[in-house]
């Protein structure tokens, strides 16, 4: 958990992060409810325009609940960078916190989200995936001690603006200085900070994301991306690469039956979800909400959120209900 910087005025942010399928935004829509919150999306699909089936992007009744930011940011064929969502990200957040409520940022995209808390520097360059790589098996190897005076070597001030008991940060800061940037200007995220994240057993989490497939190709995706496509979108854009709609335009080309798009949209997710694990599991500042094993969803519900609402209010600086009342579910 993060802790403000000196003089910041800075609100209070809490993230819940994690896997696909984990519960993520069902947990935010009901903590918004009760903690007078709203809601960040931290999704690297979400941001498309007319891509809302097959990225479980929140409905009608969802947007009514609570109000959602980054949404719809840009066209399927339009290119949106890291920095672009980071300052859309910065804005929103600001805003929420003028108006007095809890910035709720919500996602398992692990990028922009360690853009947001951990810093990030909006003209730096394109990262080298090899050394990102080497770095992290360097890592691995010889333990965070060894990282941060590696990093000093480079540049004695580096404890100065970093954390260097956080691994992330280190990694990252040490990367842009192997490749030849300076360190950024921009500075871990200076408010207080909680994230969670819901441990659920494999099984589950990967049932959870055939339940979801199953679902999105039973409820309309095939159409989405057929209008997509005869909008003009092709299936090569980046954006019409994520789970669902790769395999839907095979589908849709007739080189796949809809079982197999079905099957092969579900093991990717499942093995995108275990990279998202790794991703978030390595963060010490991820406090993670065991999930109980109950056949009662809503009872699993009603636990999480309440678990979830005991760990916000122990932040001192994150505003109380005004309400104790369970929201309806």
């Amino acid at each position: 958990m993060g802790t403000s910087l000196a003089g910041s005025t800075e609100p209070a942010l809490l993230a819940i992060v994690g896997p696909t399928a984990s519960g993520k935004s069902e947990l935010a829509l009901a903590l918004a409810e009760r903690l007078n919150g709203e809601i960040l999306v931290a999704d690297s699909r979400q941001v498309y325009r007319g891509m809302t089936i097959g990225t479980a992007k929140p409905g009608p009744a969802d947007l009514a609940r609570a109000p959602h930011h980054l949404l719809d940011l840009a066209a399927p064929d339009q290119r949106l960078t890291v920095a672009d969502w980071l300052r859309a990200a910065r804005k929103a957040l600001r805003e929420v916190g003028e108006r007095g409520r809890l910035p709720i940022l919500v996602g398992g995209t692990g990028l922009y989200i360690t853009a947001l808390l951990g810093g990030y520097a909006l003209t730096e360059r394109p990262r080298s995936p090899g050394l990102r790589i080497a770095l992290q098996r360097d890592f691995e190897r010889h333990g965070l001690d060894a990282m941060a005076a590696r990093l000093r070597a480079y540049d004695p001030r580096a404890g100065d603006g970093i954390d260097v008991r956080n691994p992330r940060r280190v990694l990252a800061a040490l990367e842009r200085r192997m490749a030849g940037d300076p360190l950024p200007t921009a500075t871990a995220y200076g408010g207080p900070v909680l994230q969670l994240a819901i441990d659920r057993p494999r099984e589950t989490l990967y049932r959870r994301i055939d339940e979801r497939a199953a679902w999105l190709f039973s409820h309309g995706l095939v159409d989405e991306v057929r209008s997509l496509l005869a909008a003009g979108y092709r299936p090569e854009l980046p954006a019409m690469s994520g789970h669902g709609y790769a395999e839907t335009a095979r589908y849709l080309a007739g080189e796949w039956t809809l079982d197999e798009a079905l099957e092969v949209a579900a093991r990717r997710t499942r093995q995108y979800a275990k990279r998202q694990l790794s991703w978030f599991r390595r963060d010490p500042d991820v406090v993670w909400l065991a999930a109980p094993d109950a056949a009662d969803r809503s009872m699993t519900d009603r636990v999480l959120v309440d678990a979830a609402t005991a760990a916000v209010q122990a932040i001192a600086a994150v505003p109380r209900p005004a309400s104790t009342t369970m929201a309806r579910r």
